[in-house]
């Protein structure tokens, strides 16, 4: 893959991993541990900076419970859906947010694909 294809798909990777690992209320410890890497890995994963391994990008989909489709979906999906959560919760107080977040993570659990 040429270099310039390769840095926003990279970075596009980063992203949702840390953002599907946040709605699950993990941390970089425990996404780590689970896909069998170091603490230090994942965050340059998130950032951008290094590409997982092939063969890890079915225990990232495992761990984050989604596909391996989702890991890569494109920003204009992952904007819209983010901008629409954003707009749904910003109105309401904090602790009502994070109970929302809870079980709207609850439900995505449960609709997972097993």
């Amino acid at each position: 893959m040429d270099p310039k294809t390769a840095k926003p798909v990279m970075m596009r990777f980063g992203a949702i991993i840390s953002e599907k690992r946040k709605l699950l209320r993990m941390s970089q410890e425990e996404l780590a541990e689970r896909v069998g890497i170091s603490q230090e890995s994942l965050s340059r994963m998130e950032k951008g900076v290094i590409a997982p391994r092939f063969e890890r990008l079915q225990l990232f989909a495992e761990a984050l419970e989604c596909s391996i489709a989702d890991l890569f979906r494109g920003e204009e999906e992952a904007g819209e859906c983010a901008y629409t959560i954003e707009r749904l919760l910003s109105p309401l107080p904090r602790q009502a947010q994070e109970e929302i977040v809870g079980i709207v993570a609850t439900v995505a659990r449960l609709a997972a694909p097993r």
